[in-house]
């Protein structure tokens, strides 16, 4: 069957998303002459490929084509390179407009013979149209690329100017998507078979439905959580049964107490640089040791193999371990004194924590609006009482406290029984000053210096699989990550009867602050650290810093998303009525399931519209318009009840083949033509018109009830009239 040739339209159309492709591609990339360069390029090569692709009498294979548009990129980048390479060269044009034109040669002579190859293969080999598709689908999600592991501000093009303009850059995104979506359609309704349309678009229609559905239940997507610690996950996945009232509603269960730290012999934070939560200072604080510990869960028990999470209600009580739906008081927090002062914070979780944390000793802990459920997944407060006093006048402090009970200090003392704990530890102290050699934070300062100046710090290790991990990684070769250091030194501690406990959660540098008073958390900000508990003190942090490490240094902080996510949590409003709304917050189903069928009979309803409009405006039409919208109707009408023209049928073909069931279709056909191809005979509209009526009425005749019907409620048949 010969196949009707195919208008300049459609080409024009996927010339113009393949530049739109490229410009967004190259836009972060290059210079503004570049971004217009491949532009052009994309275009003209769309255009050239499509023109030389039909032809089916050319010469051209799709091997030399590949081979000839290799040649012309490598030939046009050895040429820009030789603008800016060469002084002569460059100093004809001047500095500026030899890198400019440098640029523009580049990129043009990149994208138009990529992309004429792949456009002249498309027409030679079909299938190729997936991977046409696929690198418009590619050029724009690389575009940006930069908002990904939660980086909401970026490309800093597009959230700088976002948020002078007082917008949330992911709106904006989110529009940018639709826009993709946009152009991948234009690729679809290009497609040579425009049968095959009403499927593509029908398809895109159900993708975008389920996108909607999976970004209300699930949210936007968000970055990746703090790694192998267990830090983050979802907060509900314990047992709630056991409701405790005086702890706030808080309920324990069993399985989370449980818990303990896995030794892994490959430790994986997830996205270093993914910022998890963001922690907003309400008075200015230095820590003494210069960083930022945010406490999320202990490990004080001793099992006979490691420290698990304390099966004992009246020891940890500073540790929150459900978030609570009221106020709630920490029972045991150390007193506001020349050691510690109050300090107030507000947490904003980027992504979704078993339990919450709080920087160093809380004394209160409540929730708050989420100041930004976009971006926020809860929200809540805290009320520190931080350490102030630095280290050196802590000396003299006794291990402990006078109110602790026996099996109390057992708890906090009980290590291993294998004797080389205390064999090291006290070889440790045979260097110390007299006066200091029984002074616990002494003997813990001595410890940790031994840790930092021979352990080394890696992230890959072999000493999981070890009875007692600590053990191998102490007595072997001093190699492992934050738990082999925490547990080292706890036990180290132990055997010295000073209590001592593993702290884990996030370590982020004061330096980190950037002088502002937020505080980005990421995930490779997640750690372990030991304390120690010294009497009229509290739990006192003395983590370990090795001087040699294996691992690259963290980067430093995005101070422009540290100071966003700040000013997010910032615009906080009061906690009244907070049960209230959270609970309006959730997920409401019955109200996704209805918005979805609202959604469907809009486009139900447009569609209806459209075909209706399409059937009753010969009525109204102007005469001189009769013979197209009259023949427009009656193909609809044919169209829904499955009579369509084929591929390459003329319509005088048609008519001929609709003639026995609509013999007045063959006449309304002749007219049609006779108009189009512009007849000089003056056409009677009331002709024309009476002469669709009698298609109608044939069809009516010929046809059985149930079939009209069927196409009658069919509201997109009219898409498939041609």
């Amino acid at each position: 069957m010969r196949r009707r040739p195919r208008g300049w339209l459609p080409s024009l159309l996927r010339a113009v998303v393949l530049s739109l492709a490229a410009g967004i591609l190259c836009w972060q990339l290059t210079v503004p002459l570049g971004v217009v360069a491949a532009i052009i390029g994309v275009f003209a090569g769309a255009l050239t490929a499509d023109r030389l692709g039909r032809d089916r009498t050319s010469q051209l294979r799709s091997g030399s084509v590949l081979l000839l548009a290799l040649v012309i990129a490598l030939a046009g980048t050895w040429a820009a390179r030789l603008i800016v390479g060469n002084s002569l060269i460059a100093s004809l044009l001047g500095s500026m407009a030899a890198i400019h034109t440098s640029e523009a040669m580049l990129w043009f002579f990149l994208t138009a013979p990529t992309v004429f190859a792949l456009r002249f293969t498309v027409h030679r080999r079909p299938l190729w149209a997936v991977a046409e598709v696929l690198a418009v689908g590619l050029a724009i999600a690389v575009g940006f690329s930069a908002h990904r592991d939660g980086m909401v501000h970026r490309p800093l093009a597009i959230g700088d100017w976002a948020w002078s303009q007082g917008i949330d850059p992911v709106l904006i995104f989110l529009g940018l998507g639709g826009l993709a979506v946009c152009l991948l359609a234009g690729m679809l309704l290009s497609e040579e078979r425009r049968r095959r349309i009403p499927l593509h678009m029908s398809a895109l229609v159900l993708i975008a439905l389920a996108l909607l559905l999976i970004v209300r239940v699930n949210g936007l997507p968000k970055p990746q959580g703090a790694g192998d610690l267990g830090l983050t996950g979802d907060p509900e996945s314990g047992d709630e049964s056991g409701g405790d009232e005086a702890n706030g509603g808080q309920g324990q269960d069993q399985s989370d107490q449980l818990g303990d730290i896995e030794f892994k012999d490959e430790y994986n934070s997830g996205g270093d640089q993914a910022p998890v939560a963001v922690v907003v200072l309400h008075d200015d604080y230095s820590p003494p040791t210069g960083v930022y510990y945010f406490r999320q869960s202990v490990f004080s028990q001793y099992n006979g193999r490691r420290l698990v999470q304390a099966l004992r209600d009246d020891v940890d009580r500073d540790v929150v371990k459900r978030f609570p739906f009221q106020p709630l008081e920490i029972e045991g927090a150390p007193a506001v004194s020349e050691r510690r002062m109050a300090l107030r914070t507000s947490m904003g979780l980027v992504v979704d924590h078993v339990r919450p944390f709080a920087l160093d000793s809380p004394a209160k802990i409540q929730p708050v609006r989420n100041p930004n459920p976009l971006h926020f997944q809860r929200a809540f407060e805290v009320h520190s009482h931080v350490q102030t006093q630095p280290y050196d006048e802590l000396l003299g402090q006794l291990p402990g406290s006078a109110d602790w009970p026996d099996d109390q200090w057992t708890h906090y003392t009980e290590s291993p029984t294998d004797p080389r704990y205390q064999d090291i530890a006290e070889g440790l102290l045979a260097d110390l000053r007299p006066e200091y050699r029984d002074d616990p934070l002494a003997q813990a300062l001595t410890v940790k210096n031994y840790l930092d100046v021979n352990g080394i710090y890696s992230r890959k290790s072999a000493h999981a699989d070890s009875a007692d991990p600590a053990a191998s990684f102490l007595f072997g070769d001093l190699t492992g990550y934050c738990v082999h250091f925490a547990h080292a030194a706890a036990y180290l501690y132990r055997s010295l009867d000073i209590p001592s406990r593993v702290a884990v959660g996030y370590a982020v540098e004061e330096g980190s602050r950037g002088g502002g008073s937020s505080i980005m958390i990421r995930s490779g900000d997640a750690h372990a650290w030991p304390e120690i508990y010294l009497d009229d003190v509290g739990w006192v942090v003395v983590d370990l810093a090795p001087q040699t490490t294996l691992d690259e240094p963290t980067q430093a902080p995005d101070r422009e998303l540290q100071r966003m996510l700040g000013e997010m949590m910032r615009q906080q409003p009061g906690d009244e009525n907070l049960l209230e709304d959270e609970l309006r917050n959730k997920i409401n189903l019955a109200a996704i399931a209805k918005g979805i069928a609202m959604l469907l009979g809009l486009l139900l309803a447009v569609a209806y519209t459209v075909k209706i409009y399409r059937l009753l405006v010969p009525r109204f039409a102007d005469s001189t318009q009769q013979y197209r919208v009259a023949y427009r109707a009656a193909l609809d009408r044919l169209a829904g009840l499955g009579v369509r023209r084929r591929y390459g049928e003329s319509r005088e073909h048609f008519a001929d083949r609709t003639g026995p069931m609509a013999p007045s279709f063959v006449s309304l056909t002749r007219e049609h033509l006779s108009a189009a191809l512009g007849s000089k005979r003056t056409l009677d509209g009331d002709s024309v018109r009476r002469l669709a009526t009698a298609v109608d009425h044939e069809i009516r005749d010929h046809l059985p009830p149930w079939r009209r019907l069927l196409g009658a409620i069919n509201p997109v048949s009219w898409i498939l009239a041609r």
